[in-house]
């Protein structure tokens, strides 16, 4: 294990806070949506000097994936409200990741309801003052919430890892898709469709659930990004190399609160954690916040 500054961060923190053990003991939070589906999440009651943070996980993945339970557990050591969901992705106390191949009944579009609706449970415990952090998808799906959603408490982002939509097509292919979706689109057919998404060869849904995703590609993301009223900071590694080298200069275009971590991968696995709740830490320190540390 490598002590280096977010170590330092970890211990300088925890002196100033005066860390205690109420900040770390969790429950689960429950919801129950519109449809009747519960969603649930981790809540870690914090510093309510604090903002409070929401986490949200990758593509089809949990609150316990690797990346995303690591930053929760450390920002609510540290003294942070943590609330990090499960999306349902039309799954009632859904608690594992769901499989490529397994039929996808969930959409862009109620995501985007389930992030709104957590966002004003927090705003019920008087949180008024939120930060959004992504990880992978986690990270396109709140750009995405709040280019329509933006609840005023929100003051920040931090998307880790942003991705776009991850269609594996060249262009011709990509064309050629696009239209027969639009058909099936036109003709309200719900049959299903099963054409990559992320890193699945095959999404199994319908045309209407597979383009609310499919269509938040490179040009629309950057777009919207760089749109945005609230704040954003994007933390990348610079070995993460799975949208290409020029990915990293094109966000760094469309926000120029860009931070890259040397040598950290996609996941910012191992001794690259450390480097990331430095960089998440930085962020977090909002300029009308009540930090309880000294800028």
């Amino acid at each position: 294990m490598r002590w280096g500054p977010g170590y330092l961060t970890i211990l300088f923190v925890w002196l100033v806070f005066g860390y205690s053990l109420q900040y770390a003991q969790a429950d689960e939070a429950r919801l129950t949506l519109m449809d009747g589906l519960i969603a649930t999440a981790a809540y870690k009651a914090g510093n309510p000097e604090l903002p409070a943070v929401l986490i949200l996980h990758g593509f089809l993945q949990t609150r316990d994936s690797p990346t995303v339970h690591q930053l929760s557990e450390s920002l609510s050591d540290i003294g942070y409200t943590v609330l990090s969901p499960n999306l349902s992705l039309g799954i009632s106390k859904r608690n594992k990741s769901l499989a490529c191949e397994a039929i996808h009944l969930h959409s862009m579009e109620g995501d985007l309801k389930e992030i709104d609706t957590w966002v004003n449970w927090l705003v019920s415990k008087g949180h008024n003052q939120i930060v959004l952090i992504g990880h992978n998808y986690g990270s396109l799906m709140l750009i995405a919430y709040l280019s329509s959603h933006p609840n005023p408490a929100v003051r920040k982002l931090i998307a880790v890892s942003l991705v776009d939509a991850q269609v594996d097509m060249d262009g011709q292919q990509w064309q050629k898709t696009e239209t027969d979706l639009q058909h099936k689109l036109n003709d309200k057919d719900a049959s299903l469709v099963q054409y990559p998404l992320s890193f699945c060869k095959k999404y199994p849904t319908s045309a209407q659930n597979y383009m609310s995703y499919a269509s938040w590609q490179r040009t629309r993301v950057l777009k919207v990004l760089s749109h945005l009223k609230v704040p954003v900071t994007i933390i990348m590694g610079d070995a993460d190399t799975r949208l290409g080298a020029s990915w990293a200069s094109a966000l760094k275009k469309a926000n120029p609160s860009l931070v890259v971590i040397k040598g950290a991968d996609h996941f910012m696995s191992g001794e690259y954690e450390f480097d990331l709740l430095d960089a998440v830490l930085a962020a977090l320190r909002l300029p009308q916040a009540k930090q309880g540390l000294s800028d």
